[in-house]
């Protein structure tokens, strides 16, 4: 009899750490799902955010217009478009779009939901990155005012191929 209740006792014992080892597992990947929906949302930049980079007095973007409704068609289906002398940067609700935007479109980028197009010799690969981290700053910093310290981002590292 002691040693039913002492098996009993161990396959409890043993019951409760795979319970709590699945726990804990499925804590971490919740954190981790959470943590990347949160910090990888870039399809709500609103076009008046690029338009404001240009108003903020930057030389990467500068006099930048809407032109949704001279840039973005039906085999071009973004959502929003604004132009610069420097560069078009352009919305798309789908980042396939976006991707497909950048291997169609000479000289340009994806970036998440962006495809941005640059003009060429307006900007040096450090302004063309600057304009991606600035773009970028969107959720992450939105007291910054364009402003970011994120690490430069390298060329070729926006594309999709």
């Amino acid at each position: 009899m002691v040693v039913a209740v002492h098996g009993r006792s161990a396959s409890r014992r043993g019951l409760g750490r795979v319970l709590g080892v699945v726990s804990v597992l499925v804590l971490l990947l919740g954190g981790f799902v959470a943590c990347a929906v949160a910090m990888e949302r870039r399809d709500d930049i609103p076009a008046s955010w690029a338009v404001f980079l240009g108003s903020y007095g930057s030389e990467v973007f500068p006099d930048p217009v809407e032109t949704t409704e001279q840039t973005c068609t039906e085999d071009l289906p973004c959502r929003w478009a604004v132009t610069s002398d420097t560069a078009v940067v352009m919305m798309f609700d789908d980042q396939r779009d976006a991707c497909r935007a950048a291997d169609t479109l000479p000289r340009t980028v994806r970036h998440d939901w962006l495809a941005v197009q640059f003009t060429p010799g307006a900007l040096s690969v450090q302004q063309r990155a600057d304009l991606l981290l600035h773009l970028d700053s969107y959720h992450r910093y939105p007291r910054s005012n364009g402003y970011d310290s994120f690490s430069r981002w390298e060329a070729g590292a926006g594309s999709c191929s």
